[in-house]
């Protein structure tokens, strides 16, 4: 439904027509306008056309539009609920968006991948966004395992604390020593410890003694090698 309204502000001559503009009505569609007819209001309007009322009658018996209705009529003829409904689904489905994503481009992207390239250097290289190429392998478009990626579980390795894994290695925990060295009464007992840096082995390890009466401390440098003999 349509209001039209005359500006009389804008009339021109004689022999010219007055100039209109159109408002569309929307409010009066109330949620006509938001929400997609359900399979059931198709067997409705199959129902109703078999008692051959009008598309004006029908608009007023479900609360839709008679425009609507003329859309929906004119999926099949003769009407048929379930046509109709596989038509809507099939439309529904070709409305989403288009991927970029062909046969071309699919082979392109896995023989990449099967190089060890990673999905980032394949974005950078072919102008494609990283996230899409991930979506592709989560959907199964690409066939390719997330798992086979070059890069698949560092960052988590690289996360993981090194120094727990040390502690496990050495054997005896230090609640287990001696109740004599518990007591700071004595010169030369030590306590070693061994600092890792952040990223594991990559950086160097300082190895610290501290005498627990003199409470001394020698601290060294070792070397990364230095860490296995150590040990």
């Amino acid at each position: 439904m349509v209001d039209c309204k005359i500006n009389p502000m804008l009339f021109g001559k004689k022999d010219q027509l007055p100039l209109k503009w159109c408002l569309p009505q929307t409010h009066l569609l109330g949620d006509d306008l938001l929400s997609s007819i359900t399979y059931s209001e198709r067997i409705k309007i199959e129902t109703l056309c078999e008692l051959d009322l009008s598309n004006i009658q029908m608009s007023d018996r479900l609360k839709r539009s008679t425009a609507t209705i003329s859309y929906e009529l004119a999926r099949c003829e003769p009407y048929q609920a379930e046509v109709a409904q596989t038509d809507a689904e099939y439309k529904r489905s070709r409305c989403s968006r288009k991927t970029k994503l062909n046969d071309k481009l699919r082979q392109i992207i896995l023989n990449h991948l099967r190089l060890s390239w990673s999905p980032e250097m394949i974005a950078h290289e072919f102008k494609l966004a990283t996230k899409s190429i991930y979506n592709w392998l989560n959907q199964g478009k690409i066939e390719f395992s997330l798992n086979d990626l070059p890069e698949h579980g560092v960052r988590q390795r690289r996360n993981l604390d090194q120094r727990s894994k040390y502690n496990q290695s050495l054997g005896r925990s230090i609640e287990q020593r001696p109740i004599v060295v518990n007591r700071p009464n004595r010169i030369g007992d030590f306590e070693l410890d061994i600092i890792v840096g952040p990223r594991g082995h990559s950086k160097a390890v300082l190895l610290t003694l501290i005498d627990r009466k003199s409470r001394f401390l020698w601290a060294y440098r070792l070397k990364v090698g230095c860490l296995i003999l150590t040990n």
